[in-house]
């Protein structure tokens, strides 16, 4: 597409988010965090699902990475790793140099030249793989490896082949199987493993994949066949998103510091955007590895309490514990996992200090109320509140290993029970009232789904939209058209734009390169969704950033694009139904009403003159020396003039007025609530309009015209016999010399008898 014409709006900052999608965990993380940090650094924030570079989907995407430019956003954070899952490293950085105009930092991939976070996926890997060796004595490790083009899926599986290289084993080819990162490849990799490679009971021990979701779908697998996790086989995935805690086994993992990373990079972003240079290099965050049962491990069972040295036995518990709060304190950050991203900052000294004031004065419930206030903001951000109990875990292991009498033994035990009951009772009532939530949230989008799919027109689903999508969190939006079918054109309709002040006026034109009308991404936060069904690209819409699952926005893209295909369908076949009535009532050649038409016309002006008595005239209209243009001048130069004839005819009527072909070189011009002396008028006007100037080259044809007119209330004649008497004033016209209006009472002749 051509650069955006000038004088295009101008905003504030703006940051953009190219990723695949946003229905998964993984890239919900990086949504949320992402839109969290902007607002914090006061960005405007656009979040672009433009699908995966090298696939072909039914319903087109990738057209929105070629919309998105410095004329829309001022800066880039490029989700490389979940765009270029099927590309090779090469292909992902031409990818990303089409943007080298702009600030830019890139997740997951290293390109030369531009600031790069990336995770230390081969040490994750590695430490996963050794820890099921020297721990669990794994010796037949299987392999579910990602996509091979792909730089981080390359990387973990370096660090598989480099722990089993450390240990003097093989890699098997048979263990290894692949994935495309999803959850169905992960079940269907197990199938390859145990039934096309032909791998017994016995012969695999454990399995690592190259993330989570491979993983859980490798579990379903795995419990279809009835093969146990972990008692018959080590499970190990990558990634550590939210439901791997929660999966039927809980999953070990590798976790990758997402939330951190995002923050990093939204940050260093806007700092670009106020004059500090980007560091134009890679970035690596570390992994780390977390334990969980699905390797064999049993962490919570098998609780280990430290032996720091004490003093004596009569030193204070507190005093002791104080002393080694900086230890604490970064133990009980590690065992949140990056668990407690939504929670207030400097968690970790609260949660400290609250506990020896518990501890020292039973009746103040410090240390709960500050367990509750944790959990609350966790769920207040639709987040997990499991971490809360690894982290109460942990403070219970390092304060019983400061103190050895009994009685403050027992304080410390009974407290951080106390504290897990209400972190366990308040998970459950979230979970409760989520699944309430859920099931309200269902009916919610089934009753939008509905009204959108259903709406008959773009109007309608216009209406459907602005009233439905609110209740799902989208408090604004703006579902826009490209103004030609399957191409990206330099304009788009927006043909619904609502915010919290109701619907606007629509359909608002404006330049695609805007990807909204304007004003409307101004100090929002917006998910930008590409329309397209079978392969069409029909727009894009913008959505505001807080429905209560990023799931949804994906959800919607589909239904709206099959709503717009719908509509623009029942558009199109109501055209072409009216394109086949006006055949059949239009005269081809002339595009005047055909006398089929002009017959039905002439009943009904006769129904309503005899409700509401008027003069109804009648003009039969004849061409003179129409012959002698066909006989010289071929019959394509006779239809030229019959065409031109035609226009004329309409010049000077009332849009009541009917014109019509009547056959050959005949003409009708029906004239409602008109009297003789009018009509006669009218048709004088016309016949000057016909003879007055040349029609073309082959000069000048004439007119003659009979009119008729009926009484008031024609009562005395009916269709047929007006339209006898216009042709008894034509004819007596054309015998009295041609080139003339005669009305049917000033014929010299008498009308003969039936």
């Amino acid at each position: 597409m051509a650069e955006p014409r000038a004088g295009l709006p101008r905003r504030g900052p703006r940051l953009g988010l190219l990723a695949d999608a946003f229905d998964d965990e993984f890239q919900k993380q990086v949504l949320v965090a992402a839109e969290r940090e902007a607002r914090e650094q006061s960005l405007d924030f656009v979040a672009i699902s433009g699908g995966m570079l090298g696939i072909e989907l039914q319903h087109p995407k990738g057209f929105l990475f070629d919309i998105v430019g410095s004329h829309n956003v001022d800066a880039l954070l490029i989700c490389a790793h979940t765009i270029g899952h099927h590309v090779t490293a090469t292909q992902i950085e031409a990818f990303v140099q089409r943007y080298h105009a702009l600030p830019c930092v890139c997740l997951g991939v290293e390109i030369p030249g531009m600031p790069s976070l990336l995770m230390d996926n081969e040490v994750g890997m590695y430490t996963a793989v050794k820890h099921l060796i020297a721990t669990h004595e794994r010796r037949k490790i299987a392999m579910i490896a990602g996509p091979t083009p792909n730089p981080e899926a390359q990387a973990r599986y370096r660090g598989f082949v480099r722990a089993l290289a450390e240990q003097g084993m093989h890699v098997d080819a048979r263990r290894i199987g692949f994935g495309n990162f999803t959850r169905p490849s992960g079940g269907l990799a197990v199938a390859e493993l145990f039934d096309r490679r032909g791998l017994g009971a016995g012969e695999v021990d454990a399995i690592v994949c190259a993330n989570d979701v491979m993983a859980l779908g490798a579990l379903d697998e795995l419990d279809r066949r009835g093969i146990r996790v972990p008692r018959d086989l080590s499970l190990v995935g990558f990634d550590d998103l939210d439901f791997a805690r929660y999966a039927r086994v809980p999953l070990t993992t590798v976790r990758q510091p997402v939330t951190e990373q995002v923050r990093h990079a939204v940050r260093s972003l806007a700092g670009a955007l106020h004059g500090t240079p980007l560091l134009k290099r890679a970035i690596t965050f570390e992994t780390e590895f977390v334990r969980r049962r699905s390797c064999g491990c049993n962490t919570r069972s098998r609780e280990r309490v430290l032996s720091w040295p004490l003093p004596g036995e009569a030193q204070d518990f507190a005093e002791v514990l104080r002393v080694r709060q900086k230890s604490v304190v970064a133990n009980l950050r590690q065992a949140a996992h990056s668990g407690f991203d939504f929670v207030p900052e400097e968690w970790e000294e609260q949660l400290f200090s609250t506990f020896l004031v518990q501890i020292a004065e039973p009746e103040v419930p410090a240390f709960v109320n500050c367990v509750e206030d944790i959990c609350y903001a966790l769920l207040r951000r639709d987040s997990s509140v499991g971490a809360t109990h690894d982290v109460l875990l942990v403070l219970r292991r390092d304060a019983l290993a400061c103190v050895h009498d009994a009685a403050t033994r027992g304080r410390i035990y009974d407290l951080i029970q106390e504290a897990l009951l209400v972190a366990s009772d308040m998970a459950a009532i979230a979970q409760a009232q989520q699944r309430g939530e859920l099931v309200a949230l269902m009916g919610t989008v089934a009753e939008a789904t509905a009204a959108m799919l259903a709406a008959p027109s773009l109007e309608a689903l216009g209406k459907a939209a602005a009233e439905h999508l609110p209740h799902l969190g989208i408090r604004a939006g703006a579902i826009s058209l490209f103004t030609e079918p399957n191409r990206v054109t330099e304009e788009s309709e927006a043909t619904l734009v609502y915010d919290e002040n109701g619907r606007r006026e629509a359909p608002l034109r404006f330049a695609t390169r805007q990807i909204a009308p304007e004003g409307f991404l101004d100090g929002r936060s917006v998910v930008l969704v590409p329309l397209g069904f079978r392969g069409e690209r029909l727009g894009m819409a913008s959505l505001e950033f807080g429905a209560p699952d990023t799931m949804l926005y994906e959800e919607l893209r589909l239904v709206l694009s099959s709503a717009v295909t719908g509509a623009l369908l029942t558009r199109a076949v109501d055209q072409a139904r009216r394109e086949v009535e006006k055949l059949a009532i239009t005269d081809p050649l002339t595009g005047l009403y055909n006398r089929r038409h002009l017959s039905e016309r002439i009943r009904d002006e006769f129904v309503r003159m005899r409700r509401h008595p008027r003069s109804l005239s009648l003009a039969l209209v004849d061409l003179d020396g129409f012959k002698q243009v066909n006989d010289r001048f071929g019959h394509e130069a006779g239809d030229r003039v019959l065409v031109t004839v035609a226009q004329r005819l309409r010049t000077g009527l009332r849009e009541v007025d009917i014109v019509a072909r009547f056959g050959g070189d005949e003409f009708v011009v029906l004239l409602p609530e008109t009297s003789a002396a009018q009509a006669c008028m009218v048709s004088g006007r016309i016949l000057q309009a016909l003879s007055g100037q040349p029609i073309d080259e082959h000069g000048i044809v004439g007119a003659t015209f009979g009119v008729a007119t009926t009484d008031d209330d024609g009562s005395q004649i009916d269709a047929d016999e007006l339209l006898r008497r216009a042709d008894h004033a034509l004819l007596c016209g054309k015998r009295a010399g041609k080139g003339r209006v005669l009305h049917f009472d000033d014929c010299p002749v008498a009308l003969p008898e039936k």
